[in-house]
């Protein structure tokens, strides 16, 4: 969208929706959708998502692909691709040709009624058929280079704070696949997406989506957009100083290689551009103590710790909060009602947390939604604004915490994550190659992420997205 959460809307994976008093996900619809091609009905719940299908529909600003369809009149076709529903259905927005994401639970690519089918395109069908994802079911995960390089490099094999992989393997290299199953099933699946042959096998649909519908050769300007969701499911898993993540970075650049010769074959040389790029990065594992204040903190005990605090302070016991949980995190939602059924004021309430969550020796600051609404930004508070542009009155909750770096406040005891404003979690490639693109090399001043989207419309010759803060790089269109 090139727009930050406050205006797009999409604040979390997960937020508390207090009209409804329910957990909600980013993609879930307003209202149920069927998956195109139906799942078989032995199919259980899905290891994340919604159970009600999935749409755009909570998503409030429009996309590229939105306004490649806005400006081209439906000529110039866009189709998102991914492992993850939440990131094919909100790159695609509200009006792509195709959005399509994997199911682990039956090994197949799907689509959704909201986007007005009741079959799958035939290449996707086809692709589904030729059941490609199965391939690698007995395959073991080895290295792609030597060993020495990956100690070298990353460190040890079996490092500190690691969680163990899908389908029963361990932190150690090689990793089975199939584990203990005879055939394909959704464990299998789940260890497929989460190794680096989840991206060759999104790749290969990606080359099948190039070629079945002739991207690129029409009369307008087609869009593709392809997330590799792998990366950052082995991310979360082993962490960024792994064995696990380095060789699927160097599997990646390989498989990127290969795609742009497929490019150069299927579209031709000088007729497409590529813009490669990430939506976070990531929180190295505490307990390889990259940071002094590095360490794992259970989110159960700010819960209680900060429950037990506001106990104390105001002399009645609980029922304090509406959500404050691993699923919210880091943001706290207050039961208001409550709190002024005791005739206490919620500002203040809020106000009493956020000094005790700044106070803990692992969190950086805390902001209430107070103060991330009065318009002020000191130069020696840059994360404010940074949660200001991450903050939606209507999503948010009461108060936002940020962690100290290297800290993670997780309800996992192994692995990471990311979702704060330190450096590390916001540092991303920014590539951009092809036609019409200048050959001007690294650059070494801050580029925001806002600069994808625009810059990515500048390459099909339309209008940025509506809501796009920010022009492309400057320098970009310097010829």
């Amino acid at each position: 969208t090139g727009a930050p959460p406050s205006v797009h809307g999409i604040i979390e994976n997960e937020w508390h929706d207090r009209k409804t008093n329910q957990r909600v996900y980013c993609c879930q619809p307003l209202r149920p959708y069927d998956l195109v091609p139906p799942l078989p009905p032995t199919a259980e719940k899905p290891s994340r998502g919604s159970l009600d299908g999935y749409s755009p529909e909570r998503l409030l600003s429009p996309t590229v692909a939105d306004a490649l369809h806005d400006a081209t009149k439906g000529k110039g076709r866009a189709f998102a691709l991914s492992m993850k529903d939440r990131t094919a259905v909100l790159m695609g927005g509200q009006k792509p040709s195709g959005a399509y994401c994997f199911d682990t639970r039956d090994g197949r690519f799907h689509t959704g009624a909201f986007y007005g089918r009741d079959r799958e395109h035939p290449w996707v069908r086809e692709f589904n058929e030729s059941k490609l994802a199965d391939t690698w079911f007995d395959t073991k995960w080895e290295r792609l280079r030597a060993v020495a390089d990956y100690d070298r490099f990353a460190g040890p094999d079996d490092g500190l704070g690691e969680a163990d992989g899908f389908n029963g393997q361990g932190h150690t290299f090689p990793h089975s696949l199939k584990g203990k199953l005879s055939a394909p099933a959704k464990k299998y699946y789940d260890a497929l997406e989460g190794s680096p042959y989840g991206n060759e096998l999104l790749a290969a649909l990606a080359k099948k989506a190039v070629t079945a519908e002739g991207l690129g050769k029409g009369e307008a300007p087609d869009l593709l957009c392809v997330s590799f969701s792998s990366n950052d499911l082995l991310g979360h898993r082993f962490g960024p100083d792994s064995h696990e993540t380095m060789d699927v970075t160097l599997r990646s650049d390989k498989m990127v290689g290969e795609f742009l010769k497929f490019l150069d074959e299927a579209v031709g040389k000088g007729k497409y551009t590529v813009v490669i790029t990430a939506d976070h990065g990531v929180c190295p594992l505490p307990e390889r103590k990259a940071y002094p204040s590095a360490e794992r903190v259970m989110v159960a005990e700010v819960v209680t710790g900060l429950e037990q605090a506001l106990d104390a302070v105001y002399g009645v016991k609980g029922g304090w909060f509406e959500a404050f949980d691993g699923d919210v995190w880091p943001w706290l939602y207050l039961n208001r009602e409550t709190i002024k059924g005791r005739n206490l004021d919620p500002d203040a309430v809020a106000g009493v947390a956020a000094q005790w969550l700044a106070g803990r020796g692992y969190i950086e600051t805390a902001y209430t939604r107070k103060e991330l609404e009065d318009g002020q930004f000191p130069p020696d508070q840059p994360f404010k604004k940074m949660a200001a542009l991450a903050y939606r009155a209507d999503r948010c909750g009461d108060v936002i915490a940020i962690p100290k770096p290297g800290v993670q406040v997780t309800t996992y005891k192994g692995g990471t994550s990311h979702g704060s404003p330190q450096p590390y979690d916001r540092h991303i490639p920014f590539l951009a190659l092809g036609a019409g693109v200048p050959a001007l090399g690294k650059r070494t001043d801050a580029v925001s992420s806002l600069a994808v989207a625009p810059t990515l419309a500048w390459a099909l010759g339309i209008p940025a997205p509506k809501d796009a803060a920010v022009l492309p790089p400057e320098a970009l269109f310097k010829k």
